[in-house]
């Protein structure tokens, strides 16, 4: 039987070349991405180095003392009495400093034409808190509260009375009829004697 030369046909051995053909394909595009981000980012990297002229005039500047203010070498010379007008309060300094001074006693009202219930208390009575109450800086419930006084509280009556109406008509007027008492730590305030609704009563007399 004759035996042909021809060449024989391997498929593996095909696939094989294919196979590194793939790898080295790959290879090369993975260096040359590489060398192109280098590329890109070597311009970032001397940007940010600084420059000569930065290496020298940012040490001169921080190893310069600042210089020592002029006001402190020479200081200004203090007003002499030919000079009166330097020293002298302005009017306006003038007239906040009169401010200052207390204002004078709030008068008292009469008893008998406010429209409260009908007090027991006089000036000079000491008396007792009967329920729960404000102690104010003022006659009025617009005057800030100091501290609030629980029942059986003891005060001394030093001022007063003073009366505030609260009501919407003239039918219906109700008011409060405030005293000035002093605690027996010496702190004075202002508190009423009764609510609007009578009969009760935030104050009595102890006689």
């Amino acid at each position: 039987m004759a035996q042909t030369n021809e060449p024989k046909y391997a498929p593996g051995y095909d696939l094989f070349k294919l196979i590194v053909a793939v790898i080295l394909t790959i290879i090369l595009i993975l260096l040359l991405l590489r060398e192109s981000r280098g590329r890109f980012a070597q311009p970032n990297l001397t940007a940010a180095a600084p420059t000569e002229t930065e290496r020298v005039v940012l040490p001169t500047m921080t190893s310069q003392p600042p210089p020592s203010p002029t006001l402190t070498s020479t200081p200004t010379p203090l007003p002499t009495s030919t000079e009166p007008a330097l020293i002298e309060p302005t009017p306006t300094e003038s007239a906040s400093a009169e401010t200052v001074v207390p204002t004078e006693p709030i008068p008292a009202s009469d008893p008998k034409e406010c429209p409260t219930a009908p007090t027991r208390i006089q000036d000079g009575d000491n008396v007792r808190v009967v329920s729960w109450l404000y102690f104010r800086t003022g006659p009025g419930l617009n005057s800030p509260i100091q501290h609030t006084n629980k029942p059986g509280t003891e005060m001394g009556v030093i001022g007063g009375p003073v009366c505030t109406t609260r009501s919407k008509t003239d039918d219906d007027l109700k008011a409060y009829l405030w005293w000035n008492v002093r605690m027996k730590n010496g702190q004075e305030g202002w508190s009423a004697e009764a609510p609007l609704n009578f009969p009760n009563y935030f104050l009595e007399p102890l006689r």
